[in-house]
C-alpha cells in the first residue's frame, strides 16, 4: 500500500480542509511537540479503519459539528479514495456512512462493511471487530509509541497475549478453547446418556404392558362377533312375521281406496297451495325488483335525458363538422395549387429564357454557315444533283433535344416541390404539441400532425410516380437521340467528299429554313415568357385568393360547429362508456312488467282461497271415512308389537357393534402405541449409539488433539521467537555502537540486556539506549509479523522513533533508514536532524490553536 494523498477537515488541531500530497520514498513530519504531527496519523488510521478504540471526542475539532477524513492510496496497481467522517447531535458524536471510490465508482458502505472492504484491498486476513482497530495494521505497518510502551512494560503474561494476537499465534489458542468447550458439551451429552437409558426401560415396560391387554381385547371382539350374528337371525325372524302381517294389512287397505284417493287429492291440493305459495313470493320479489328499479330510472333520468339530447345534438351538428373538415382540406389543397402554379410559372420562364438563348445562339451560327451556300451549290451541280437530304433526321434529333431538355425541367420543379413540401412537414414536426400551425393556424395536436403527414406521404407518392414516369420517357428519348446521331455518324463516315458536300448543302438549306423557324420559335416563346410575366405581376391568382379568403370565412363562421361536435362526442361517448342506456333501458322494460306482475298476483291470491276452500271440504270427508274403518286396529297392534321387538333387537344390534369397533378401535390403538413405541425405542437406542461414538471423541479430545494444539503452539511461539530474536539483534546493533552490550529475547519475549557478562535492567540504561530498544523491538516486530502474514512492505510509518537520542545516536539512524526495504516510509518527529536522511519534508506548525503543513523547499 502507498498513501498519495490525505485530506484532512476539522480533525484535532486541523480546521477547515487541510490537503497533504505524499510521494513514495522517505518522508519526515517535522514539528514541535503537540504541533498536531501525529493527527496526520490517526487521521490515516481513521480513514483506512475507523474509530476502532479511538474516542470520537478526542478525534473531532472542540467546537465543531462535523469533521471528515479523505485518504487516496494505492494497492496492488489501483488507485483507491477513502472517505470517512464524524457528525455531532447533541452531546454524541456518531461515525457516518463512509463511501470509497474503486475504477472512479463510488460505492456506499456502512462502518463495518468500509472496514472489512479495505482489509481485503491491503490483503491483510484478520477477523473484523467494530470496536478495535487492526491488530495486523498497528502492529505491521504502524505501532503508535504508547502502544509499543504499554507492549514493553506489561507483565510477561500481558505481553506474550498481545503477540501471540499479532503474529496469529492465537488461532491455536483459540482452537484449543472451542475444543475444551466442545469436550465439555460432550460430559453433558453423556449425563444425558443415562436419563436416556432410564427413558428407554420406561417405554419397554410400556409396550409388555399394552401387549398384556392386547390379547384379552382380541377374544372380547371375537365373542362379540358371535352375538351379533345372532341378533341379526332374529331380526331376520321378524322381519318374516312382519311381511306376513303386512300382507293382511293390504287386503284391509283395499277396502279403503276412497281414502287414499281422497288423501292423494289433498296431498296434491296441498302441493299445489304450496306452489302458488311460491309463485305469490316470487311475484312479491319482481315487484320489489320493480321498486328498485324505479328508484334507478328516476337517478338516471336526467342523465338519460341529458345523453339523448347531446346524442341528438350530435346528429344536428355533424353535417356542418364534416363539411368544416372538407372545407379545411379543400382550403390546403387550394394553398398547395397556388403555391405549386407560381412555381411552375417561375420554373417555365426560366425554361424559356434558357431556349432563347440557345435559339438565338442556334441563328447567329446558322447565318454564319448560310454564307457559303452558293458557292457550295456551284460545287454540288459540278459533282452531283442525286444527294440524300439528312436534314430530317437532323430536325427530328432536334425534338427529341427538346423534348429531353422539356422533361429534365419538369423533373426539376418536381424534386423542388418535393423537398418543400418536407420543409415544411419537417417544421410542423419541430414544433410542439398546442402551438399554432403555420399554415392552418390552429392549435397543433396529434390527429392534426398525422393528418399533414398522411397529405405529404400521399402528394409524396404521386409526385415520385411521376417522376418514375418521366424517367422513363427521359431514357426512351435519349435512346432515341443516341440512335440519330449514331446514323448520322455512319452516314458521314462513308459518304464521299461529294456526299459531304451534298450534306452540307442540304443541311444549309434545312438551316435556312431553320432560320425561319428558329424566328417564329423565338417570337413564340418570347410572346410566352411575356404572357407568363404577365401572369406573375397581374391578377392572374387573384380569383384562387379570393377563393382562399371565401373558404377561410366560411371556416371562420363555422368552427363553432366543429367545437361543439367535438364536445358533443366527448360527452356521448363518456356516457357510452358507462353503459348509461342500457342500464336505463334494462331497468325501464322492468317497470313496464309491474302491471302484469299485479294482475297475476291477483288471480294467484284468488286460486289459494279456493284452494283451502277445497282442502277443507275434502279433509272432512277424509276423516269422516276413517271413522267408519275399524277392522285394520287389531293388524296395526300387532305390527307395532312386531316394530317394537325388531327395535330393540336392533338398538342391540347397534351397542354391540359399536362396542365392537370400540374394542377394535383399542385393538388398533395398541397396536399402533406398540409400533409407535417401538420407534421410540429404536430412535433411543441409535442416540445412545451415536453418545457413545461422542464419548470416544471426547476422550480422543482431551487426550490427543488439545495435547497436541498446546504442543505446537509452543514449537510455533519458539520458532517466532528464534526469528524475532535475530531481527531485534540486527536493528538494535545498527543502532548501537557499542560492542560490549549483548541483547536478546527471553521465553516472554522480553528484551533482556548484558554488558560484560553482566545483566542489567533496561530502566537502568540511558534514555537513548531505551529509545533504541524501543525501536529495534518496533521494528524486528512490524518485520516480523510482515513475513508471517506475507504482507507487502510498500509502506512503513514510524512515530518518534528518536525521541531521547543523542546527536551521535541520531546518525545511526540513517543506517536504520537505509536498511529498510519499503517503497514509502513515513516519519513523525520533532528532531530536525533527521531531515538530511529524508527525500521529503513537511514542516507541522501550530498557530492560534490551528496546525498547518507545509511542504519544505
Amino acid at each position: 500500500m502507498i498513501i498519495k494523498k490525505i485530506e484532512i477537515t476539522n480533525i484535532r488541531s486541523y480546521k477547515d480542509k487541510t490537503t497533504i500530497e505524499l510521494p513514495v520514498g522517505r518522508i519526515l513530519f517535522q514539528g514541535d511537540i503537540g504541533s498536531g504531527k501525529s493527527t496526520i496519523l490517526s487521521a490515516i488510521e481513521f480513514a483506512l479503519f475507523g474509530l476502532g478504540d479511538i474516542d470520537a471526542n478526542h478525534l473531532l475539532r472542540i467546537g465543531e459539528s462535523k469533521g471528515s477524513v479523505l485518504l487516496e492510496f494505492e494497492s496492488s496497481g489501483k488507485t483507491y479514495n477513502v472517505f470517512r467522517s464524524l457528525l455531532k447531535r447533541g452531546n454524541k458524536i456518531f461515525q457516518e456512512e463512509g463511501f470509497l471510490y474503486e475504477n472512479g465508482v463510488k460505492n456506499s458502505y456502512s462502518v463495518g462493511e468500509l472496514k472489512s472492504k479495505i482489509l481485503d484491498i491491503i490483503g491483510i486476513n484478520e477477523r473484523t471487530q467494530t470496536k478495535t482497530t487492526s491488530t495486523i495494521y498497528r502492529f505491521a505497518i504502524y505501532t503508535p509509541q504508547e502502544m509499543m510502551k504499554n507492549v514493553l512494560t506489561s507483565n510477561n503474561e500481558k505481553r506474550v497475549e498481545i503477540l501471540r494476537r499479532a503474529f496469529g499465534i492465537e488461532e491455536y489458542s483459540t482452537a484449543k478453547k472451542n475444543a475444551e468447550k466442545f469436550s465439555s458439551w460432550i460430559r453433558t451429552v453423556t449425563r444425558i446418556k443415562k436419563t436416556l437409558l432410564n427413558d428407554l426401560s420406561i417405554y419397554k415396560a410400556d409396550i409388555q404392558k399394552i401387549e398384556g391387554t392386547t390379547e384379552p381385547l382380541k377374544e372380547e371382539i371375537d365373542y362379540l362377533k358371535d352375538t351379533i350374528v345372532t341378533l341379526d337371525d332374529h331380526i331376520q325372524l321378524i322381519l318374516k312375521q312382519m311381511l306376513e302381517t303386512r300382507k293382511r294389512k293390504e287386503r284391509i287397505l283395499q277396502a279403503e281406496s276412497s281414502i287414499l284417493h281422497l288423501q292423494s287429492t289433498i296431498d296434491k291440493n296441498l302441493k299445489l297451495k304450496e306452489e302458488t305459495n311460491l309463485e305469490l313470493v316470487r311475484i312479491n320479489r319482481e315487484l320489489a325488483d320493480i321498486s328498485q328499479s324505479e328508484k334507478i330510472v328516476a337517478n338516471l333520468t336526467p342523465k338519460y335525458q341529458e345523453y339523448i339530447q347531446k346524442r341528438k345534438d350530435l346528429v344536428d351538428v355533424t353535417e356542418q363538422a364534416t363539411q368544416y373538415d372538407k372545407l379545411l382540406l379543400d382550403k390546403i389543397q387550394l394553398e398547395s395549387n397556388i403555391n405549386s402554379d407560381r412555381e411552375m410559372l417561375n420554373s417555365n420562364i426560366k425554361r424559356l429564357d434558357s431556349e432563347l438563348s440557345e435559339l438565338s445562339l442556334e441563328r447567329e451560327i446558322c447565318n454564319k454557315e448560310i454564307e457559303n451556300l452558293n458557292h457550295l451549290e456551284e460545287e454540288e451541280i459540278l459533282l452531283s444533283n442525286n444527294i440524300t437530304d439528312s436534314g430530317n433526321f437532323e430536325m427530328e434529333l432536334e425534338d427529341v433535344s427538346d423534348n429531353l431538355s422539356n422533361i429534365k425541367s419538369e423533373m426539376i420543379s418536381i424534386n423542388k416541390e418535393i423537398s418543400k413540401q418536407q420543409s415544411e412537414l419537417d417544421t410542423v414536426l419541430h414544433l410542439r404539441q398546442d402551438a399554432v400551425c403555420p399554415y392552418c393556424k390552429q392549435k397543433l395536436d396529434q390527429q392534426h400532425i398525422l393528418e399533414l403527414e398522411n397529405k405529404f406521404l400521399q402528394r409524396k407518392d404521386f409526385l415520385e410516380n411521376k417522376l418514375g414516369q418521366m424517367e422513363k420517357e427521359l431514357q426512351e428519348n435519349q435512346d432515341k437521340k443516341n440512335e440519330f446521331l449514331n446514323w448520322i455518324k455512319k452516314v458521314e463516315s462513308k459518304k464521299s467528299e461529294l456526299q459531304k458536300i451534298q450534306v452540307q448543302i442540304a443541311k444549309l438549306n434545312v438551316v435556312q429554313k431553320n432560320i425561319k423557324q428558329l424566328d417564329l420559335k423565338i417570337d413564340e416563346k418570347t410572346s410566352g415568357k411575356r404572357s407568363m410575366q404577365a401572369k406573375l405581376q397581374e391578377n392572374y391568382f387573384l380569383e384562387k385568393v379570393k377563393k382562399l379568403d371565401e373558404i377561410a370565412d366560411k371556416l371562420s363562421t363555422m368552427y363553432s360547429y366543429k367545437m361543439s361536435y367535438d364536445s358533443l362526442t366527448k360527452i356521448v361517448n363518456d356516457y357510452q362508456k358507462t353503459d348509461l342506456e342500457s342500464t336505463y333501458l334494462e331497468h325501464s322494460n322492468l317497470i313496464k312488467s309491474k302491471q302484469r306482475n299485479i294482475e297475476e298476483k291477483r288471480v294467484k291470491e284468488k286460486s289459494l282461497v279456493e284452494l283451502n276452500d277445497e282442502i277443507f271440504a275434502l279433509s272432512k270427508k277424509l276423516d269422516e271415512m276413517k271413522a267408519v274403518y275399524q277392522d285394520s286396529q287389531e293388524v296395526e297392534i300387532k305390527l307395532k308389537k312386531l316394530e317394537s321387538e325388531k327395535l330393540s333387537f336392533e338398538n342391540e344390534l347397534v351397542r354391540k357393534k359399536e362396542n365392537l369397533a370400540m374394542r377394535r378401535t383399542e385393538h388398533d390403538n395398541n397396536l399402533k402405541n406398540i409400533q409407535a413405541i417401538s420407534k421410540k425405542i429404536n430412535d433411543l437406542e441409535e442416540r445412545v449409539d451415536k453418545i457413545v461414538f461422542t464419548d470416544q471423541i471426547g476422550t480422543w479430545l482431551n487426550q490427543h488433539f488439545i495435547p497436541s494444539l498446546e504442543q505446537i503452539e509452543s514449537q510455533v511461539l519458539i520458532s517466532v521467537r528464534e526469528e524475532f530474536n535475530k531481527l531485534f539483534q540486527k536493528w538494535f546493533y545498527l543502532l548501537i555502537e557499542v560492542g560490549d552490550i549483548d541483547v536478546e529475547i527471553d521465553e516472554y519475549f522480553t528484551p533482556i540486556v548484558n554488558q560484560s557478562g553482566y545483566h542489567l535492567e533496561v530502566d537502568s540504561l540511558s534514555g537513548g539506549e531505551k529509545t533504541s530498544i524501543a525501536l529495534a523491538y518496533r521494528l524486528a516486530l512490524n518485520e516480523m509479523i510482515r513475513r508471517i502474514i506475507m504482507l507487502d512492505d510498500n509502506l512503513l510509518i514510524l512515530d518518534e522513533p528518536t525521541d531521547g537520542f543523542s546527536k551521535e545516536q541520531l546518525i545511526q539512524i540513517k543506517l536504520v533508514l537505509e536498511e529498510l526495504s519499503a517503497a514509502q516510509v513515513i516519519i513523525v518527529s520533532h528532531e530536525k536532524e533527521l531531515e538530511g536522511f529524508v527525500e521529503t519534508i513537511f514542516r507541522v506548525v501550530k498557530e492560534s490553536e490551528k496546525s498547518q503543513v507545509e511542504l519544505a523547499a
